[in-house]
């Protein structure tokens, strides 16, 4: 999946410019999902859910039109990046996170040293005047421009696992994402780019090194090609439940008694 951070202060036209991106990728065909920081919590009030939240953690609420979880409590960007499936992922705010790169929305010209981490793709802005005086590369009113955002976007959006491994060569994964904005490197640099198999244990994405990603590939291949019925296996999403540990454990000990 690729990333692209938005950020900028209230009234930038982070907001503006999400939207914009995300239509025109999906008229492109790619599956979008956004992902959008608050600084205030969301207030359900007096309604039947918002009564509900005050006694539970976890809400899923179906309607004709939509299917919603809530999960009460901070999560932080990355698990909730993990209940994700998409092409691209777009992050409007999280402006201290660093580990994918960022188009920096600016109100003001000086706001972009403040906000540039060394992660920023390119500025944008609502104001023409900060185009003319060449203190932003685009515009978002621009249809022009916004088509060139997104071309630039399918090539150059990714995201890092934050993992802070140093196996790459770096010392951590905001290094490398820098190093990748300036073009210095790429993504394969992270050994966990390879996307051979992904797995996930309680909607938490596990990281394997390519050995241990083949390894797991190519047993899991191997135990369910002979089976009937499962079609083809290339992309497949698979997903394994495990049973309670004790009544497995209990199996073992009665089959081992007899």
């Amino acid at each position: 999946m690729k990333a692209i951070g938005i950020v900028g202060f209230k009234k930038s036209g982070k907001t503006t410019l999400t939207m914009a991106i995300t239509r025109l990728l999906m008229s492109r065909g790619k599956c979008v999902a956004v992902i959008k920081h608050s600084s205030k919590p969301v207030e359900h009030g007096n309604t039947d859910t918002g009564k509900i939240m005050k006694e539970v953690k976890q809400i899923g609420l179906i309607t004709p039109e939509n299917t919603e979880i809530i999960l009460k409590g901070e999560y932080n960007l990355a698990e909730i990046a993990s209940y994700i499936n998409a092409d691209f992922l777009i992050i409007e705010g999280f402006k201290n996170i660093k580990y994918f790169p960022k188009i920096i929305c600016l109100r003001k010209e000086d706001n972009k040293q403040i906000l540039d981490d060394g992660l920023a793709l390119f500025s944008v802005s609502l104001d023409s005047s900060l185009k003319e005086k060449k203190k932003v590369d685009y515009l978002i009113s621009e249809k022009k421009d916004l088509e060139e955002i997104v071309n630039q976007l399918e090539k150059k959006a990714f995201m890092l696992p934050d993992m802070n491994c140093g196996k790459c060569g770096y010392s951590n994964c905001y290094s490398l994402a820098q190093a990748i904005v300036q073009g210095i490197e790429n993504q394969q640099k992270c050994i966990y780019y390879q996307d051979l198999i992904t797995i996930k244990i309680n909607k938490k994405r596990v990281y394997l090194n390519p050995f241990m990603a083949k390894l797991y590939q190519n047993m899991i291949y191997g135990m369910l090609s002979p089976l009937k019925d499962v079609g083809s296996l290339k992309n497949a999403r698979i997903e394994i439940e495990f049973g309670s540990l004790e009544i497995l454990k209990k199996k073992d000990d009665h089959s081992n008694s007899i």
